[in-house]
């Protein structure tokens, strides 16, 4: 098969896999590593919920913007397209954190989040892209690499942040820290697809529902029982002569040297009634219809008959004939009543004084123009039409911006409107919906507030201790993420068990977090949370893809990521509400951890309900199955 010589033969490219990596080291620890920021900021008398709204402001650009970044990522790529579009990411990334250096301290989730949400969407959409152009065929191998990238920048960054804010000072930090993100900019511009190698129409970010939707190859010579049409090789077509045809021989018999003996069938004959591919008859040419008929034509040159060319012929000469004689009688007439006007109207002068109005303007000489373009009733009635045209006649350049503003309403339409109401009528967005709100909760709720909870253990933990125990977060996700390997084999039907996994270890991490009230407790905390958030984030995009279809996986796509973004931000809205509280951090956790239950139970039962489905109802007493 095509798709494994393509998968055998396909390299690793070693340059973009490091490229990749390097990026999501760097990236997402923006978010990821946002905790230890916020700590600082608190210690500046700033409100909690101005430093707790930031990553999700955050979260919530890059969901609004990923689903018209993912779009147009086909049509800004090719080998140059990728990388200007990832370095204006990176870009926007590096300025909004050094504007954040010279802001004030209440401005910060807005630039820190909007633009850095802006530049993370824009970087994440190009490497999707090549990835999805490069690897298809390892994609889960690669999905597994960049998470572990990710879990590395948020082993290492909390340490960076740290030293930077003690040494430089929260302000300045910003911009050192933007410093350290400019350096990801040669591995920008090593996002390079190889386009040397073309992939086939199955290889792509669709490979799943064109696979769904296939129903006949027109690869395969030998497979004659097909209701497609077969395509010809226009190269064998002869267009000089039908009796050289080779279009209808066989191939094998067909040579550059070599004479046709056989045929399958044989050509088709002048007589014969000649049909296209489609079977549609081919009517033959009509002639041309003339004035008068061949009778008359023929009676004019008696035993003589004329051909086809001559008939035609002499019916063009007849036809000019007629029109010349009707030119000189327009001509004629026409000087006639010239000359009598003339002679009539005469009265010796050199010019003639005419009454010129707006509406009829015909000046004879020269001097009728001047004195009509000078006159003041022209110019005054020139002036009111061009007004008027300024007000009801729209110029050209509104012209532009209508059509700019009826082109970003109906993108707004296809990307939300439309898949906004597909997905509310299917049933299986909700639950879809909560694994999606629930990755979220863990990013931006779980890890912020894990340094706010060691600050509030009693005895204190340090910031040093704080940010090891973030590493050992990162850490346990790498040891998860161990298994990439397993999973790529796995089947997707598979991948809902493996998240419902995860989201059971992570609501016992919520309520563990909960309870902490001194160091051993917060350190098991981060042990099983960092499982758990490594199960849920590698399985929860491919569990939500088997679950809803490959078919309806497309229309549903960008709709999860706007929905859960909102979500977000009311959840954290009301959680800002209680954090001003005593033991307000431990209560938020308490609470995300029933949100957490609720979202396990539901697809405990759904899992429960697959198991079932494909195994359970048709095993057989001593059978072997497997999941």
């Amino acid at each position: 098969m095509e798709i494994d010589g393509q998968s055998n033969g396909a390299t690793w490219r070693w340059s973009l896999l490091l490229s990749v990596l390097f990026l999501n080291i760097c990236v997402p620890s923006l978010v990821l590593s946002y905790g230890v920021l916020w700590v600082h900021l608190v210690n500046l008398e700033v409100p909690l919920w101005l430093g707790f709204s930031t990553p999700t402001i955050f979260l919530l650009t890059y969901g609004f913007t990923q689903c018209w970044f993912r779009e147009a990522a086909d049509s800004w790529g090719g080998s140059v397209g990728y990388r200007v579009m990832a370095a204006i990411g990176l870009t926007v990334v590096v300025v909004s954190l050094v504007i954040c250096a010279f802001i004030p301290l209440y401005l910060h989730p807005i630039i820190y989040g909007v633009l850095g949400g802006l530049g993370s969407s824009l970087i994440s959409a190009q490497v999707d892209a090549v990835i999805f152009e490069t690897y298809d065929s390892r994609i889960g191998i690669i999905r597994g690499i960049c998470c572990t990238g990710q879990a590395v920048g948020q082993s290492l960054f909390p340490h960076i942040i740290s030293a930077l804010t003690n040494y430089y000072g929260y302000s300045f930090s910003f911009i050192v820290l933007g410093g350290i993100m400019l350096q990801a900019m040669p591995a920008v511009f090593l996002l390079k697809i190889d386009e040397s190698i073309r992939k086939s129409t199955s290889y792509s970010r669709t490979a799943d529902l064109y696979k769904s939707f296939t129903g006949f190859h027109n690869d395969c010579v030998d497979n004659y029982y097909t209701a497609e049409l077969q395509l010809h090789d226009l190269s064998k077509k002869c267009w000089k002569s039908p009796s050289d045809d080779n279009l209808h021989r066989e191939d094998d018999e067909v040579g550059e040297n070599t004479e046709v003996v056989g045929t399958i069938t044989p050509p088709p004959s002048p007589e014969e009634r000649r049909r296209n591919i489609f079977g549609i008859d081919i009517l033959p040419d009509i002639p041309e219809e003339s004035e008068e008929s061949e009778e008359d034509i023929e009676q004019r040159i008696p035993g003589k008959e004329m051909s086809n060319s001559q008939r035609r012929l002499s019916i063009a000469i007849k036809r000019l004939n007629t029109l010349g004689d009707n030119l000189d009688d327009y001509i004629t007439k026409q000087t006639k009543r010239d000359s009598e006007d003339d002679s009539s109207g005469h009265d010796g002068k050199e010019y003639s004084e005419l009454e010129v109005t707006y509406d009829n303007i015909s000046p004879i000489t020269d001097i009728h123009r001047e004195k009509l373009f000078n006159s003041f009733s022209f110019r005054c009635q020139s002036t009111i039409t061009n007004i008027k045209r300024r007000i009801w006649i729209p110029s050209y350049r509104m012209y532009r911006v209508r059509r700019r503003l009826l082109y970003v309403i109906y993108s707004i339409n296809d990307t939300f409107t439309k898949p906004l109401t597909r997905s509310l009528s299917c049933w299986k967005f909700y639950p879809a919906l909560l694994l999606s709100f629930a990755k979220l909760c863990l990013t931006a709720v779980s890890l912020m507030l894990l340094p706010m909870i060691a600050q509030q253990v009693r005895p204190n933990i340090s910031m040093f201790e704080t940010n090891f125990l973030m590493s050992l977060h990162g850490f346990t996700w790498i040891c998860f993420l161990s298994s990439t390997p397993w999973l790529a084999q796995t089947p997707k039907r598979n991948f809902k068990y493996v998240a419902v996994i995860g989201l059971i270890v992570t609501t016992t991490a919520c309520f563990v977090f909960a309870e902490t009230n001194n160091h051993d407790t917060f350190a098991i905390g981060c042990v099983i949370s960092g499982f758990g958030y490594g199960a849920v984030t590698s399985c929860c995009d491919t569990a939500i893809q088997d679950f809803v279809g490959a078919r309806k996986w497309p229309k549903v796509h960008s709709t999860l990521e706007t929905l859960s973004a909102s979500l977000l931000a009311l959840f954290v809205t009301g959680l800002s509400l209680v954090m001003g509280q005593e033991g307000g951090f431990n209560y938020s956790m308490f609470i995300m951890g029933i949100i957490m239950l609720a979202i396990t139970i539901v697809w405990s039962i759904l899992a429960t309900i697959a198991l079932y489905e494909t195994k359970l109802r048709y095993i057989r007493p001593g059978r072997r199955w497997l999941l």
